[in-house]
């Protein structure tokens, strides 16, 4: 809290020049997907906005096609599956750069941002990608918020737009504790980010530097058996952009560090029995090059480091080239294509492979085919991690699948839009923790062949002058085959055969509301409905609002013998100019 005020107090001389600045209106600019080949579920600033998601990572769960697993709100850890993946299987972009963990996904959703500083969350399910676009900056602007809420919740947040020698930044700060919904699953949670940009003619350039601390209890995170489990993660990540464009080529250079480090305590209230710390460092250069008629090819260098004290000291290189077309329409057909290759020193040269094709059979309806060809690496935690209940594998090899999805997308009016698609993966040399007999200890192996199908359906209806504005409907029916030889799976067959999500959108007299429904059926677990809400009034620069998450109290597991939080009220107030 000390740190929050203390750059506040930086920020005031800025906000006391701001006190004069008109702020000039905002235009949203959101990707126009009718010529996309992709089935992709986007989230633009107006759902960020208007949905009660308490971190960026929970928008995930608007999604049908996504069961993100909350083990703990307000993005202490989210674990996210894509029509069946695990959470090491998703691949998890910012500003266009993979952030995924090396150390393990767990840690992979931990998004560097504040929440006035994201512009856009999109999913590109069949290629099992989720990309954060944070805002640009711009010339001026602030935004000062404080909540309160159950469990003894306080939150707030301080975000400042300002010009400086010919470049736009943002400064923002965020700060979130609470003692928790039940004992240990307290928090203290830090996140600050600076984003600057320049543009001039025929090059710009950008930097963003984030940064989020998190101190949480963690009861029954990893092992119902201990459930006063403890933990401490702080990550870094800077990006520093710079591109080149002449005539219809454009060169992007960019080069990134993620740091991340995790200190976990088993039992808070001996820290002595079991305590480990890893920290993770991942640095990169990569190299886009754009041509004309949307060509384009890529470049990219990274290297993976951890230092463990349960998993020692491990690296890895890798190089990857790529080349292809981005979505493009030649008469009533649309293409797009993709291919590459990654090399490791282990597991030597990875192919990939994006295909997606587009036929018009009217203005309003398009017929879509994407194929992907993707692979995964092991995590340094599947290869190298052991205690007495788990045992990492450093001989595992690659988990590769191959992705097929067929739709359309049908839009005969202006206020009615509709889509449908069917999809099946074909994925081989799975990487799971399995064991035969319950006393025995978690092994990770690659357990054979899963072969995952489904289909998904959405609809959006938007009214004109009627309290009710907007009805949204999403639903995902997915299977998994099961092959492995194992009896027990820790992962791979936990998941949501059925989702159903809903969102009412309403306006009366300026008092806006979002009631959204999400219904799911899990495989082997028991079904279960949450409702969340949001309500706000703007008086001018004044918004207040009303949020609540699992609003009715539903009782039941995100997984196997781990509890779901239960309701969350809290109420904020946002002053902008």
């Amino acid at each position: 809290m000390k740190l929050f005020f203390f750059v506040v107090f930086l920020l005031f001389p800025l906000l006391c020049v701001a006190q004069s600045i008109t702020l000039e209106p905002i235009t949203i600019t959101t990707q126009n997907y009718e010529d996309s080949t992709q089935s992709v579920d986007e989230f633009s600033l107006p759902d960020i906005e208007n949905l009660p998601a308490s971190s960026p990572e929970e928008l995930l769960d608007y999604s049908s096609d996504v069961n993100l697993i909350k083990r703990a709100p307000f993005g202490l850890q989210q674990d996210v599956s894509i029509r069946g993946s695990i959470f090491e299987d998703a691949s998890v972009s910012l500003a266009g750069v993979k952030i995924n963990d090396p150390q393990t996904g767990h840690f992979s959703l931990e998004i560097p941002l504040t929440s006035a500083d994201l512009n856009k969350v999109a999913i590109y399910k069949n290629s099992q990608k989720i990309e954060f676009t944070p805002k640009k900056p711009t010339d001026k602007g602030f935004l000062l918020k404080t909540s309160f809420g159950q469990h003894a919740l306080w939150e707030n947040l301080a975000s400042v737009n300002f010009p400086l020698a010919g470049t736009k930044n943002r400064l923002s700060i965020e700060h979130k504790v609470a003692k928790g919904g039940r004992r240990d699953t307290d928090f203290d949670i830090y996140n600050f980010s600076y984003h600057s940009f320049w543009q001039g003619e025929g090059s710009d350039a950008e930097f963003l530097f984030g940064l989020t601390k998190k101190d949480f209890g963690a009861d029954s995170f990893y092992s119902s058996s201990f459930t006063q489990e403890e933990e401490h993660t702080n990550q870094r990540f800077l990006l520093a952009r710079l591109g080149i464009e002449a005539n219809s080529f454009k060169l992007n250079n960019t080069v990134y560090w993620r740091r991340h480090r995790d200190k976990f305590i088993l039992n808070r209230a001996n820290p002595s029995f079991y305590t480990n710390f890893h920290t993770t460092n991942v640095y990169g250069l990569k190299q886009e090059f754009n041509f004309y008629n949307d060509l384009f090819a890529a470049l990219n260098v990274e290297q993976e480091k951890i230092d463990s004290t349960n998993l020692s000291k491990h690296y890895r290189l890798r190089k990857g080239l790529g080349l292809g077309l981005k979505d493009k329409q030649f008469g009533k057909f649309l293409l797009g294509f993709s291919g590459g290759t990654d090399y490791y020193d282990k597991w030597r040269y990875l192919e990939n492979a994006h295909l997606g094709l587009g036929y018009l059979l009217k203005d309003e309806l398009k017929l879509r085919f994407s194929f992907d060809r993707i692979w995964r690496v092991p995590s340094f935690t599947e290869l190298y991690y052991s205690d007495p209940a788990n045992i990492g594998n450093a001989n595992l090899g690659v988990q590769k699948s191959n992705n097929f999805e067929a739709g359309f997308d049908y839009a005969p009016f202006d206020f009615l839009s509709t889509a449908y698609g069917f999809f099946f993966r074909d994925q081989s040399h799975t990487i799971d923790w399995v064991k035969n007999n319950s006393a025995d200890a978690w092994q990770a192996q690659n357990v054979g062949n899963v072969g995952a199908y489904g289909f998904d359906f959405s609809s959006k209806v938007k009214f004109k002058n009627l309290v009710l504005e907007d009805v949204s409907f999403n639903y995902t029916y997915l299977n998994l085959n099961k092959s492995s030889p194992y009896s027990y799976s820790k992962y791979v067959f936990d998941y949501d055969k059925h989702k159903v999500v809903t969102n009412l959108g309403f306006n009366y007299k300026g008092v806006k509301a979002n009631v959204i429904s999400n219904f799911s059926k899990p495989v082997d677990r028991e079904k279960y409905v949450t409702f969340d809400l949001r309500i706000e009034k703007q008086i001018r620069n004044l918004t207040l609002a009303l949020e609540g998450t699992n609003i009715f109290n539903a009782n039941y597991e995100e997984m196997k013998d781990i509890d779901a939080t239960g309701r969350w009220y809290k109420l904020s107030l946002a002053y902008a100019f």
